[in-house]
């Protein structure tokens, strides 16, 4: 066939595609198979045309719009997709993090009914008396009404930032830092609850304290095991390079501590603008404030089963570690 009679039979298709864009995937599909083939005639029959670079630049074009995505909301996008893809891909350094937490809280729980003079040791008399004066008064959970709101909300917020930089950054020493301040924390954690299950108020600290502490310490064990991919990084490089290995350790446990910074942040919102209505307990709240108290509980629970633990494991499954490793490290 003629250069001349090849574009006449096959031009009005070229501009349709070249000018309109479609929609259904089908079209596309079809579109881009018919390119290849136009192509493959052109680059046989008129290898110099100007025809040919013009199919092949149509070609070129319809691969992208099916292959390579379109960059959207880059903040969306690493809520949506980096992040829990970075959680995913170390699932399994998640739940070591998930399994030191809990032991060193209930380490702390233990202790403080074996030893009287526990609780005082870890948090100190002055907030175990304060404490203990807001139950005698009628109202456990009072220290979460005292101070001005948001006054209250800025010292969590930056506490919670210093504490959880504290227990990534020093995973540097081998996660041996980190170990020891998940500890610390945990320990904490767990006297912290010891002292209302011995006043026989231990299921309303739960449901109270966990309005904020759900994601308060999730952010918390996020860190650690931030803090543990930094220092397993240099210990374990598997197939990696020692300093490819630490490479992709450090860029890790930092997005991971950056991505925690929302929920801290939300964390601290709640325990300053929200915890403090249940502040009397279950016998001294309407039931108004009750529900609204159950719905965030529960909302703040769903969320970080659904999110850590269920999508992140999901979006992972769908990206290979070598697509993962270019996107997350070499990328960077």
């Amino acid at each position: 066939m003629r250069e001349a009679a090849f574009i006449d039979k096959n031009n009005h298709r070229w501009h349709d595609i070249e000018n309109f864009t479609k929609e259904d995937p089908d079209e596309v599909s079809s579109d881009f198979i018919d390119l290849v083939t136009d192509l493959s005639y052109a680059q046989t029959h008129y290898p110099h045309s100007k025809i040919t670079a013009y199919i092949n630049f149509l070609a070129a074009r319809v691969y992208k719009s099916i292959f390579i995505s379109k960059e959207k909301n880059p903040i969306l996008d690493y809520w949506k997709r980096d992040f829990p893809l970075i959680i995913g891909h170390n699932l399994n350094i998640l739940w070591v993090a998930v399994a030191f937490f809990f032991t060193f809280s209930i380490l702390g729980y233990v202790c403080s009914f074996l030893d009287t003079n526990f609780i005082e040791s870890v948090l100190g008399a002055g907030y175990v008396e304060m404490t203990e004066k807001n139950i005698r008064k009628g109202m456990p959970f009072g220290v979460y009404a005292d101070a001005d709101k948001l006054t209250m909300f800025l010292k969590i917020f930056a506490n919670n930032l210093f504490v959880g930089l504290l227990i990534f950054i020093s995973g540097i020493l081998l996660g041996i830092g980190t170990f020891y301040h998940t500890f610390k924390n945990g320990l904490m954690v767990g006297t912290f609850m010891a002292m209302f299950f011995k006043h026989n108020l231990g299921t309303q600290a739960i449901f109270v304290i966990m309005l904020h502490g759900t994601l308060e310490l999730m952010g918390l064990i996020l860190e650690c095991m931030a803090g543990l991919i930094l220092g397993l990084s240099f210990l374990f490089p598997g197939t990696l390079t020692r300093m490819q290995s630490l490479k992709k350790g450090l860029l890790e446990s930092a997005k991971i501590y950056i991505g925690t910074m929302p929920f801290t942040v939300l964390a601290a919102f709640i325990e300053s603008y929200v915890t403090h209505l249940g502040k009397s307990g279950f016998s001294g709240s309407n039931i108004v404030i009750m529900s609204l108290l159950v719905i965030v509980f529960v909302a703040s629970w769903v969320f970080v089963i659904w999110y850590f633990f269920i999508y992140s494991k999901k979006v992972a499954k769908s990206i290979p570690f070598e697509e993962y490793y270019k996107e997350i490290v070499v990328a960077t």
